[in-house]
This record gives structure tokens, C-alpha cells and sequence, in this order.
């Protein structure tokens, strides 16, 4: 199943040019309609957004060093 850009960006909130961005380097599927709009490939959303959500869930340099907790940046 695809979906359109503005679905795609609503959903997993981010912006339609965020979107444009991973197409136009190849880490998102996605072929234009006969509009000209891009469709990505859902699957291809499901496995971005797991890589996405996998890098957030790593410790920052705070949480790794208790010393650097007091550090304001």
C-alpha cells in the first residue's frame, strides 16, 4: 500500500520536505503518481520509522556520564 507524502508526514510527524529528503537519497520507497505526487511504499515508512525510533532510544552522553548530568547545553 502507498500513501502520499502529506498522510506519510501527518502520521509519523515530520514534515513533507523531511519526507522529500529520504526519497530523493533512496531511504524511502516511493514512485510519483500520474499527478507528479510522490506515493511511498507504507512498508518502507514501518521500517524508517523503526530505525528512527531504535536511534532516539539510545542513552545521550548525559545518561552515559553522570558527571556531565549538572552540563547545560
Amino acid at each position: 500500500m502507498d500513501i502520499s507524502t502529506t498522510e506519510a508526514a501527518r502520521t509519523y510527524g515530520v514534515f513533507p520536505s523531511a519526507l522529500h529528503r529520504l526519497i530523493l537519497v533512496g531511504r524511502l520507497e516511493a514512485q510519483k503518481d500520474v499527478n507528479g505526487h510522490w506515493r511511498i511504499r507504507k512498508e518502507s515508512l514501518e521500517r524508517w520509522n523503526k530505525s528512527r525510533l531504535r536511534r532516539s532510544a539510545q542513552p545521550s552522553a548525559h545518561a552515559m556520564r553522570p558527571e556531565l548530568a549538572h552540563v547545560s547545553v
